[in-house]
């Protein structure tokens, strides 16, 4: 099942989250499954499709804050 997660928008002069599809793997880590094209939409991603993130909880929201390793 699918949830989104928030990840961070690099190009942008403030703090700005793009919401994108994930799967969660275990609490607070997740798999991206979007495979929307954002730098089409001028958009440059902190972590894209396919990565493995550790997600911060704030407020029920899953914020992507580094890769899981």
């Amino acid at each position: 099942m699918t949830t989104n997660i928030y990840v961070k928008i690099l190009n942008e002069d403030i703090p700005v989250w793009r919401p994108v599809k994930a799967v969660c793997l275990k609490e607070n880590i997740f798999k991206i499954v979007d495979k929307t094209d954002f730098e089409k939409l001028d958009e440059i991603l902190e972590f894209g499709f396919d990565d493995i993130v550790v997600c911060k909880n704030s407020n029920g929201n899953f914020y992507a804050v580094k890769l899981y390793s």
